[in-house]
């Protein structure tokens, strides 16, 4: 559940945020390419929560969305539900090629593209998440701020690492008080 939208405007491509609220249509939202913790969160989720990022190009990140009262210290979890191609065609597999939260940086200089954030978002590379996967990711600022996208869809002949499609991701996400501390999760925790 959603329970706010910030500012909508920006510049270049766009994403389309689809909330699991009865009658909504979407709206376009600005995506973005760095991890950085003052990008402006597009929308919330509560704990329990679910949301769907229509992503409608290939790296580029969408969200980031915040998870209300995480803190520093605390770990969400994530809930990979299902993904989809937004062309309707059949893709009996796929998954983000990234997702994470933002980083706790002091400064606009500091922002990270994705390949530098290496071990601190779950990626492609690692493992793919497909529906029914779950990811443990500590939280490094206030609210989380979780971003997912470039989204694969493996064809006949193509694996992980064939160019992102446009297409839709579902979420839950719960958040663990001090996560960190009482399991160890220093990096991301990936359950394909």
């Amino acid at each position: 559940m959603i329970t706010s939208v910030a500012d909508l405007r920006g510049k270049g491509p766009s994403l389309t945020l689809s909330l699991d609220v009865p009658r909504y249509t979407g709206r376009a939202v600005p995506g973005h390419t760095r991890w950085h913790p003052d990008i402006p969160a597009v929308a919330e989720v509560i704990t329990g929560g679910s949301v769907r990022l229509e992503c409608e190009a290939s790296d580029l990140l969408c969200g980031p969305i915040v998870v209300v009262g995480a803190e520093p210290g605390d770990v969400i979890v994530v809930d990979v539900l299902g993904l989809g191609r937004s062309d309707g065609v059949y893709a009996p597999a796929g998954h983000p090629g990234v997702i994470g939260c933002a980083p706790a940086l002091p400064s606009a200089a500091d922002a990270l593209s994705t390949d530098l954030r290496g071990r601190a978002v779950g990626g492609c590379a690692i493992a793919p998440l497909t529906g029914g996967s779950r990811i443990l990711l500590p939280v490094e600022v206030r609210g989380a701020k979780l971003s997912a996208g470039d989204l694969h869809f493996p064809g006949r002949g193509e694996e992980c690492h064939a160019a992102g499609r446009a297409g839709w991701i579902d979420l839950r996400v719960h958040l663990t008080r001090k996560g960190v501390e009482r399991f160890g999760v220093t990096g991301p925790m990936l359950m394909p």
